[in-house]
């Protein structure tokens, strides 16, 4: 075949260019380094990544003459499909197939064939919840004074980052001091009509409003008091101990039930009115009064009196504990932690052990 001179010269061009392109393809694909290290064997599953210098082109099929129909960057994430001797068929992110050359794939530490890394020392994670200091303040009915005061060694035991103080007192005074601004992040409550009162001034945050425990109404008398074994006896009293109505839930409960036995109009004058529900006890408990009117659960706490009767339900409304994450709490999210708590496994123990009941979910 005969060529003339020009022919011959753009034949030699071509061939150069081709030449060029071919080199240059490869050293795209080269890997990072002037060696590569030889392939590691890899099986169908495994999963690999791209290690190169740049990046690394995807061919329909194996070898160089076949189309390149898009790059990966070192790094990439793969899944090897099957081998094909010294290349690979692999799948990215997108799901889409192409064959790369073996020597520029890297095994992941994921998959089976990886060499298993070294151990990695686990530090416990730490028991604080939140970062620096946090403090509480716990606006609490007097009637929760133990339960509350165990619950919050164990919860700063558990967080200690977290300190709570209580502020203790009947359910009347709290709302009130929160309704004047005193400084308070959650308020537990004896009795629902004080928390209504605080979510109807918008001082409360609704959602986290829920009632936590129950409780009964008991007469209590001294020990070695036999003249009172029942309501009915409270004729023979000399003084009466009760919560203050209007701001003691205690009160209000036991005003409940002497109304509904129709005995509040007879009693009356006989009637000392105490601030909260702790001070009913410590009357009864010196002898000042000849019985009182407090919660189940105060009575379980004091070896000096005893319980002469328990109140008929229908006497007086449940008597239900709510409580709340203040509005004007600094520490939103602290105090939803531990109203969290409150409604958890571990506190409803402690609660039970007081003899309060919680209120089922």
């Amino acid at each position: 075949m005969y060529f003339n001179k020009k022919s011959k010269i753009s034949i030699s061009i071509i061939i150069s260019c081709l030449f060029i392109l071919m080199v240059a393809g490869l050293a795209f694909a080269a890997p990072a380094g002037n060696n590569a290290s030889s392939p590691v064997l890899m099986k169908a599953g495994d999963q690999c990544t791209v290690n190169v210098k740049t990046a690394l082109n995807v061919r329909t099929g194996p070898g160089t003459n076949y189309r390149v129909f898009k790059s990966l960057p070192k790094g990439a994430e793969l899944t090897v499909v099957k081998q094909s001797g010294d290349w690979y068929e692999v799948k990215g992110s997108d799901a889409k197939s192409g064959f790369v050359y073996g020597k520029y794939l890297a095994l992941s530490a994921s998959s089976p064939n990886a060499a298993a890394p070294a151990p990695v020392p686990v530090t416990p994670a730490p028991v604080q919840r939140f970062s620096g200091q946090v403090e509480l303040t716990v606006s609490a009915a007097s009637s929760l004074t133990d339960v509350m005061k165990e619950i919050e060694k164990q919860y700063e035991s558990e967080y200690p980052n977290v300190q709570l103080t209580l502020n203790l007192a009947s359910s009347g005074s709290l709302q009130q001091q929160i309704e004047q601004g005193a400084p308070a992040d959650l308020f537990f409550s004896a009795a629902t009509k004080q928390m209504k009162a605080l979510q109807d001034k918008n001082l409360i945050i609704n959602e986290t409003n829920k009632n936590l425990l129950k409780n009964g109404i008991v007469l209590v008398v001294p020990k070695t008091s036999e003249k009172i074994k029942g309501f009915d006896d409270l004729k023979k009293a000399r003084v009466i101990a009760i919560g203050e109505p209007d701001s003691v839930p205690a009160g209000q409960y036991g005003k409940d039930v002497l109304t509904s036995i129709k005995m509040w109009d007879s009693l009356k004058d006989k009637m000392v009115f105490a601030k909260n529900v702790r001070q009913v006890l410590a009357y009864v408990e010196s002898g000042d009064a000849d019985a009182g009117i407090v919660y189940a659960t105060d009575a379980k706490i004091s070896d000096k009196v005893k319980v002469a009767a328990v109140a008929e339900e229908w006497t007086h409304t449940p008597v239900v504990y709510p409580a709340a994450v203040v509005k004007s709490s600094k520490q939103v999210d602290a105090a939803k932690a531990l109203l969290n708590y409150l409604s958890g496994d571990k506190a409803k123990t402690i609660f039970e052990k007081y003899g309060f009941s919680t209120v089922s979910k």
